[in-house]
């Protein structure tokens, strides 16, 4: 609703002429809707007619106090020349007798007196009103304070004079005014007089107020603005606050804030404005105190630096290792051995490929120790753990012993009568579940330190993360039930951010990225295959049973259904010889992404290259043996049911006649080294990046000496061009704490089936 405002002339109780402004509803009628005395001045200010604007700021700076309409009666105010002018221009103005009497049309009845030299007033400071606590950093009120009156004057007025408490008139300064505007920058809207900062930006407004403004925001207890001043703990972390409100009480209302997504807090006539983002900023010691750490976890977090003897472990591992690490691989060690020196279990996460092996080696041949350590690994690594270890430092194999998780699952009474010095868990994501009987397992044994490694963590959810330290330092428990209790798991950015922030002093992750810059080139292309007609044919049938199960079907078995019409567009994309004979209703259909792969392959092999070639569907690579056979390549293979894993890798790495190595994604995903390649063929994709890194994982990495190239087939218009789109969604978001779950949420499915 807009307002009209209405100038009425009339005589005091002393005969003068005093000046009324009235409101009233802008109705586009000439003439008057009721009047309404409930408006007040900061209401009006952006709902008057632009054409009255001038009038509402001489009202604004008339020092009138009348809450039911504004009142004028200061004489020399009225008199003034420019004010005269403003009045006269007024298209509704009105001489009344008595506050009942008539309204008759009138003019402005005030005389200009001429030029009369004013006062400059002192100028108090500019004012940033806050209009909304929940977004306090938007659309902040601009206005300006000078000595001795209750007015806030607004920065668009073009009115230069203004009434003091005494009736005084004085002229408002002008210049500096525009100077503290340039304060603003370009946060300030003069169209609007409003300033906005970007985001919740505390050190930003803190500067602003250092230079001549301040901060006033609603209080609603008190029914009135209060003003809040700028304060910063001893981790520079900045909040505004009313008085009487301690350091310790603002950290805490900031983190229980942070939970809620809030960055205020209102309570008993105190306010605080903050960035509840800015808690994660403190000190590890500080957050994990408030979050409950009993007193032996606060002191991992307090010796955030232990001494170690760098030089004598370097010269130890001249001595007992054979290998020369790299240097980030030294500082792996070196981590290693704090970590165990602060008695604090930890996890080396470095990417696929950056040995991680070796470094633990090499920290357990630099202990001085008479108890043995525990390796658990899946089966498939125990050779690659007894190969790696005889390999750099042979004498270790008498104090090691190696197990898989099945193994020690199910010979646990074995393994529970003795104490290990430590504990080496590989590939733990396998245990990221804590009701499952191997993890329970493995949280039995007694050890004096834990090391937990995993290149994967992206796979892993922040939940799967704790499951990792509950089980590296059970301590952590009471951190944990804290987070918990307060309600964490119902805002999920803040319990990825907090957890992150307390586990990742016991975490060392490095990617490839970032350690190897004298790695080979890693090339990825996509190629694009046309499906045949076919083929068509049968994607169009499935795909259409799958939207109709999705928009019709009985809710609790939807995801099930279109999750399995997912996977039959996926397999058709491959090729439809994997689907049951009902969907493709043929007994053979010619693969063009199979025909596709076999082209790229015989390219590579003339020039003398050795591939990889990766599916998720081993009844896939069975077809593509045959098209091999018939195209006399060799090739090995090896699959999820494929016991002797060491004869395929080795007979790829040292046979120059075998060009090709099929691999399933599953058995693939871990201990396999096969730098021998340098060109990776994906066959099909999911929706989650960690499943490509892993396959290309296999050929890019150290010991690699040539540029790596990937292709990916992808069959267009179909869903494997929106699985490539969501991957590159999730792996913006993904790192090695805010982990892209393993589920499709139902907006991501109806986003890879809508057309």
């Amino acid at each position: 609703m807009n307002y009209r405002l209405v100038c009425i002339y009339e005589k005091d109780k002393d005969g003068k002429t005093v000046l009324r402004v009235e409101v009233c509803n802008e109705t586009n009628a000439k003439t008057l809707s009721p009047f309404q005395r409930r408006v007040s001045l900061d209401e009006l200010k952006h709902k008057v007619n632009p054409s009255q604007s001038q009038l509402l700021d001489l009202v604004n700076q008339s020092g009138t106090t009348t809450s039911s309409s504004f009142e004028i009666s200061n004489q020399n105010y009225l008199n003034n020349r420019d004010i005269v002018s403003v009045l006269n221009s007024c298209e509704w103005s009105y001489s009344q007798k008595g506050l009942h009497g008539s309204l008759k049309k009138a003019k402005c009845p005030f005389k200009s007196k001429g030029t009369t030299t004013y006062e400059v007033g002192k100028f108090v400071s500019g004012e940033l009103h806050v209009t909304n606590l929940n977004q306090w950093n938007k659309n902040i009120e601009v206005s300006f304070r000078y000595e001795n009156t209750n007015l806030s004057i607004w920065p668009g007025s073009k009115q230069s004079l203004f009434v003091d408490n005494e009736g005084k008139l004085l002229l408002r300064d002008i210049d500096l005014e525009r100077e503290l505007l340039k304060v603003l920058n370009n946060g300030y809207d003069e169209s609007t007089g409003l300033f906005s900062l970007n985001e919740l930006d505390t050190e930003r407004l803190k500067e602003i107020l250092s230079k001549g403004w301040t901060l006033f925001v609603p209080n609603r207890s008190k029914k009135s603005n209060s003003q809040v001043f700028a304060h910063s703990n001893s981790s520079g972390i900045t909040w505004f606050s009313t008085v009487g409100i301690s350091e310790a009480d603002v950290s805490n209302q900031m983190l229980d804030s942070f939970i809620r997504s809030r960055n205020y807090v209102e309570s008993d006539g105190n306010i605080v404005l903050f960035n509840s983002k800015d808690s994660m900023s403190g000190s590890e010691k500080g957050l994990a105190t408030l979050s409950g750490a009993t007193q032996n976890v606060i002191t991992l977090y307090s010796q955030n630096e232990v001494e170690i003897n760098d030089k004598r472990i370097k010269q130890l591992l001249s001595e007992r290792v054979h290998a020369k690490l790299r240097p980030y691989q030294m500082d792996g060690v070196l981590w290693l051995q704090r970590m165990r020196l602060k008695g604090a279990g930890c996890l080396l996460a470095d990417e696929m490929g950056l040995g991680k092996t070796l470094q633990v080696i090499a920290h357990l041949a630099c202990l001085d120790v008479q108890m043995k350590h525990l390796i658990v690994a899946p089966v498939s690594l125990i050779y690659n753990w007894e190969s790696e270890v005889n390999r750099f430092a042979p004498q270790l194999m008498d104090k090691l012993i190696l197990v898989s998780y099945d193994m020690l699952r199910i010979h646990l009474d074995d393994y529970t009568k003795s104490q290990y010095d430590t504990i080496v868990i590989d590939e733990a994501q396998i245990i990221k579940n804590r009701e499952t009987k191997k993890y329970k397992s493995i949280a039995q044994l007694k050890y004096k330190h834990k090391i937990i490694l995993t290149g994967t963590p992206i796979e892993n959810t922040i939940e799967d993360m704790w499951s990792h330290f509950l089980m590296l330092n059970p301590e952590m428990k009471s951190m944990y039930s804290e987070l918990q209790k307060r309600g964490l798991s119902s805002s999920p950015e803040a319990y990825v951010l907090w957890s992150g922030k307390l586990l990742k002093p016991f975490i060392l992750r490095r990617t490839k990225e970032e350690v190897l810059k004298d790695l080979p080139e890693k090339m990825e292309k996509t190629v694009y295959v046309e499906l045949s007609e076919k083929e068509q044919q049968i994607y169009s049938y499935i795909h259409k049973a799958i939207v109709s199960a999705l928009y019709t079907g009985v809710s609790g078995r939807v995801n099930s259904i279109v999750l399995e019409g997912l996977l039959r567009l996926r397999q058709c994309c491959v090729s439809a010889n994997i689907l049951p004979i009902e969907l493709k209703r043929i007994s053979h259909v010619e693969s063009t992404k199979l025909n596709t792969s076999l082209v790229y392959l015989k390219n590579f092999i003339s020039e003398g290259r050795k591939t990889l070639i990766f599916s998720q569907f081993v009844s896939v690579l069975h077809e593509m043996e045959s098209l091999l056979d018939t195209n006399n390549i060799k090739f090995v293979s090896l699959y999820g049911d494929t016991n002797d894993r060491k004869t395929p890798v080795e007979r790829f790495q040292n046979d120059d006649s075998t060009p090709v190595f099929l691999i399933s994604l599953k058995a693939g995903g871990v201990g396999l080294n096969l730098t021998k390649a340098d060109r990776v063929i994906l066959l099909d994709d999911w929706w989650n990046p960690a499943v490509e890194d892993q396959a290309l994982g296999r050929a890019h990495r150290i010991g690699q000496k040539n540029p790596v190239l990937a292709i990916r087939l992808i069959c267009k218009n179909t869903v494997e061009e929106k699985i490539l789109q969501l991957q590159e969604q999730k792996r913006l978001t993904a790192d090695v704490f805010n982990n892209v779950s393993d589920r499709l949420t139902i907006d991501d499915i109806k986003q890879l089936i809508d057309e």
